[in-house]
């Protein structure tokens, strides 16, 4: 068993849940993956689950910091939170929706905790998205 899995586990566990089939498959499903729209998952899954499962999946995923929602204009992709990902932060592309997570990004983590500390305030957590063209919009909006 992975890692990941057994701290997947051990959360739903501690917060009085049990570990089914689907909470399995749709976890195994955000593993090692960009975000992603809850169309693509349900697509990726192949039927397995129920879309209404799948929603109340997220949901609790989302309700116990598993897994955490990035929004794009009105639309959102989900990933695994920082629990299971090093924190970062995304650039995402308003023209064709590609999302890619930021590396390297301590400097500008460095501004967001003296900008917490300049104002007296206690930091819990933060996201953090750009929003532009990614390289292949620019060049078509180019050509």
């Amino acid at each position: 068993m992975t890692k990941n899995k057994s701290l997947l586990e051990k959360i739903l566990r501690k917060n009085g849940y049990s570990v089914t089939g689907p909470r399995q498959r749709i976890f195994e499903l955000l593993v090692g993956q960009p975000p992603q729209t809850m169309r693509a998952l349900i697509e990726r899954a192949n039927g397995e689950i129920d879309r209404a499962s799948f929603y109340r999946v997220i949901k609790l995923y989302e309700k116990l910091g598993l897994v955490r929602r990035i929004t794009i204009g009105w639309k959102y992709k989900v990933e695994l939170s920082d629990i299971f990902l090093e924190h970062h932060h995304h650039l995402s592309c308003i023209s064709c929706g590609k999302v890619i997570a930021v590396k390297n990004s301590h400097t500008i983590e460095e501004a967001i905790v003296k900008l917490g500390t300049d104002n007296r305030f206690t930091l819990i957590s933060h996201q953090l998205e750009l929003q532009g063209r990614c390289e292949t919009c620019t060049l078509s909006a180019v050509l």
